[in-house]
């Protein structure tokens, strides 16, 4: 019924069809694992910033040094001096972490938008560029530093102080 040369043919067509449906099937595998990876990556760096963050929760005092630390090094004490400097390697460690997912695509530019602007205000801070910047820098890759060092401060951002600092109203007016 069938010649030889026609079941090989037919063997030929089932074989090519099954490595273009291999073919699919890894595309699919691989574009769902890329998704994967990079969900990964952002709930990863959610999880490294409210680590950062947890020390200020508890205490104001990290808060507090932060701020001053960063509008003026001079004008922090020492302990606030401390404090900021484990806070800001932390942050821009943490920033230049993002930067390179950036980079390589795993973080999408809508979400590297906020993290640029932060760390942004924190590196054109006063204390920051006159004082921690200049003895830490090398602690970061130069692409990095090259990165920072082309930026300008965020106008759309506030400092700590114009959160920390506002005045208390009254409570005329407020009920409860």
């Amino acid at each position: 019924m069938f010649d030889l040369q026609t079941i090989v043919s037919f063997a030929e067509i089932v074989g090519a069809l099954s490595v273009a449906l291999t073919l699919i099937v890894l595309v699919v595998s691989i574009r769902q694992n890329t998704k994967s990876q990079r969900a990964l990556a952002v709930d990863s760096l959610a999880g490294a910033i409210a680590t950062i963050n947890l020390p200020a929760i508890e205490s104001p005092v990290v808060g507090n040094a932060v701020m001053k630390a960063t509008a003026d090094w001079a004008a922090a004490d020492r302990d606030q001096r401390v404090i900021a400097h484990f806070f800001l390697f932390c942050i821009f460690k943490l920033s230049e972490n993002a930067w390179y997912q950036r980079k390589t695509n795993i973080l999408d530019r809508a979400q590297w938008e906020g993290w640029e602007t932060v760390i942004r205000k924190y590196y054109h801070s006063k204390g920051v560029r006159e004082v921690w910047w200049p003895s830490r820098r090398n602690a970061y890759s130069k692409q990095y530093q090259k990165f920072l060092a082309g930026t300008t401060e965020p106008e759309d951002l506030g400092s700590l102080s114009d959160i920390f600092d506002v005045p208390v109203k009254g409570d005329a007016g407020l009920s409860v």
